[in-house]
């Protein structure tokens, strides 16, 4: 089934490249393919031994982290993979990520990638798939993964100092996570405030754009 939804997001993606640069399916599959990789890698699509490109502005500012090397997180790589874990975490309530820039800069977004436990297995007696391909009328509901981050804030430091909110979630369900934050900084701040149940935060990647 996840095979199956890969190559479902691939496909639609490529369909959307002869449209937007005029091209036919052939001439996509000839000089458009690292798009479309860059394309599926932003859109939290996995593909091994390939990393997704990192802004510039991201890989400019200057990352530092309550504890713990963040640097993971500005890899291109948004999950585990093997025993690298390509992550960065700290526990509740002492937890924050900071990026600084030179001069005041010009922030239009944030992107994020969450952990969602994706090696997890279903409870005994059920489908123990993460995507299953059926629903069985007596298994247990589905619950977001204890793992996830649930409620977050970003603050913006402003070119004379002050630092306030432009972004506060208090109920996300999602792994990926974009979010609109246009505001000129010289810093941003990120603060993991709940989880569905674990202890620490977990993340694999925060972009600034």
């Amino acid at each position: 089934m996840a095979t199956c939804a890969a190559l479902g997001q691939a496909v639609g993606a490529a369909a959307a490249l002869p449209v937007r640069h005029g091209l036919t399916p052939r001439q996509v599959a000839q000089t458009r393919v690292a798009e479309l990789q860059q394309t599926l890698m932003d859109d939290d699509c996995y593909l091994p031994w390939r990393q997704r490109d990192v802004s510039d502005l991201t890989r400019r500012a200057r990352l530092t982290a309550s504890s713990g090397d963040p640097e993971p997180l500005r890899n291109g790589v948004d999950r585990p993979v093997g025993q690298k874990d390509n992550g960065w975490s700290d526990i509740l309530g002492q937890a924050w990520l900071q990026y600084e820039f030179d001069k005041a800069t010009d922030i239009r977004g944030q992107r994020l990638v969450f952990d969602s436990d994706l090696n997890r297995n279903g409870p005994v007696g059920a489908c123990r798939r993460n995507i299953p391909c059926a629903y069985p009328l007596n298994a247990p509901p589905k619950q977001v993964p204890p793992s996830l981050v649930r409620a977050f804030l970003i603050e913006a430091r402003d070119p004379r100092g002050a630092w306030r909110v432009v972004a506060e979630v208090k109920e996300n369900h999602q792994r990926l996570v974009r979010l609109s934050t246009p505001v000129c900084a010289t810093a941003v701040r990120f603060t993991p405030r709940a989880t569905w149940g674990a202890e620490r935060a977990h993340l694999f990647a925060w972009d600034v754009e």
